[in-house]
């Protein structure tokens, strides 16, 4: 698979020519709504083999750094391009290189329209799906998400999925429900309990324990809940992972934070998702959804206190459009997909520029009514550059956030870049 970048004068047709593929495989493979209006900057997936077009800036040492090959082995398959410059356009054959094999996971909530289409659609790039959530009470009682759909479409796949419990409260993580089952082991054997009934009924492979907002003062609690879970789970042959805000050192403060114990989670659980996004948020200043080097801090931290093999980072599949000037407390940003905000860049006739620092890709427009606005969004470089860096780290996978989001090219593009690990 190559990753393209749109520039001027480009069409299907010229990009089918160039890299010897057919426009109607471009076309599938990203799934595009109107393929005559290309946009300069976005990106598309073109489905050719074992070869790279270089892009300005880029060497031979770069190159093999981004697809994690030696140097010498890049330059020995392309003697042509070992002594010059590289110019943008040339092609670059890429020797194969053993890919690493890695589990990857996307959350989705039963309620979206069309819940079953996404899952569908990103089913052959997953391992497992974890279905948001079933929502935990003081007393230790689950109040289920309508997932029979979801659940009748896993099983006709080689996909594993999670049931996520979350201390969920009329859409708002409820410290006080967090409480009432941490501070009661009579709670907690009702609800382990009633976790093992859905597990056993509905043929979940494990639990994905998602509490958040608890605070520095239930944090022990929450070792000892989630050590409690993890062994009942692992003794009838269930899986456990937990959902861990995004921390760069142990003493980081705030009601997200604090309770959330790395080291510990990572030696209780099967693995951990680190929730790497949410830098750039609705309500906040605009800003990348996951800028690269705040992703790359939480996870050397993260290594510092607990095995690769333990390790899921998240990759976000939405990105947000923030009306200027922001204004804390002010209008919210709207959160939209890949294709959602290619339309935008397309619609006001703007180009899609690329902060290669953050690896984020953004425009910005002026609509009707004389507003600015700023959009950041994911896109195939950002994925590469969350791939990459997966790879380097040898980490045990990667999770997204969440599929409602539709983003086709994602997983023709993971499967070529790793092996993902079936059932």
């Amino acid at each position: 698979m190559n990753v393209h970048v749109v520039s001027s004068g480009d069409s299907l047709y010229s990009l089918a020519q160039k890299y010897g593929v057919s426009p109607d495989s471009i076309l599938s493979t990203n799934k595009l709504a109107n393929p005559n209006q290309l946009v300069l900057g976005e990106t598309l997936l073109i489905p050719t083999q074992n070869q790279y077009t270089v892009r300005e800036g880029d060497t031979l040492y770069s190159i093999a750094k981004k697809f994690n090959l030696s140097f010498q082995a890049l330059s020995q398959a392309n003697p042509s391009l070992a002594n010059r410059p590289l110019s943008p356009g040339d092609v670059v054959k890429l020797p194969p290189k053993q890919k690493q094999t890695i589990i990857t996971n996307g959350f989705i909530e039963p309620f979206v329209s069309d819940a079953v289409e996404h899952f569908q659609e990103a089913a052959e790039g997953l391992t497992y799906l974890t279905v948001f959530s079933y929502h935990v009470d003081e007393k230790g009682a689950l109040t289920p998400p309508d997932d029979a759909a979801l659940l009748a479409a896993i099983k006709q796949t080689n996909v594993q999925p999670l049931m996520a419990i979350t201390n969920l409260k009329e859409s708002q993580f409820d410290k006080d429900v967090g409480a009432k089952v941490l501070n009661s082991r009579s709670v907690q054997d009702t609800l382990i309990q009633n976790v093992l009934t859905v597990l056993r009924s509905k043929g979940y492979r494990g639990v994905n324990v998602d509490f958040e907002y608890l605070g520095s003062d239930l944090r022990e609690a929450y070792n000892r809940f989630i050590k409690r879970l993890a062994d009942r789970l692992h003794q009838e042959g269930y899986i456990i992972s937990s959902s861990l805000a995004p921390k760069t050192s142990g003493q980081q403060v705030g009601a997200w934070y604090e309770s959330h114990d790395y080291q510990f989670h990572g030696k209780v659980c099967d693995f951990v998702v680190l929730m790497t996004y949410e830098w750039g948020w609705s309500g906040g200043p605009p800003m990348p959804v996951s800028p690269i080097t705040e992703v790359e801090k939480v996870l050397n931290y993260a290594l510092s206190v607990m095995p690769a093999r333990r390790i899921v980072m998240s990759v976000p599949l939405y990105g947000y459009d923030w009306t200027l000037p922001y204004q804390k407390g002010g209008e919210f940003a709207k959160a939209l997909r890949e294709r959602q905000a290619v339309a935008l860049a397309a619609k006001y006739n703007t180009a899609i520029s690329f902060d290669p620092k953050e690896a984020s890709p953004y425009f910005r427009y002026t609509d009707e009514n004389g507003k600015q606005h700023i959009v950041y969004f994911p896109d195939l470089r950002m994925m590469e550059a969350m791939f990459a860096l997966c790879d380097r780290l040898n980490l045990s996978g990667i999770s997204f956030w969440n599929l409602a989001f539709q983003y086709p090219a994602v997983w023709p593009f993971i499967r070529d870049y790793f092996n993902v690990r079936k059932r």
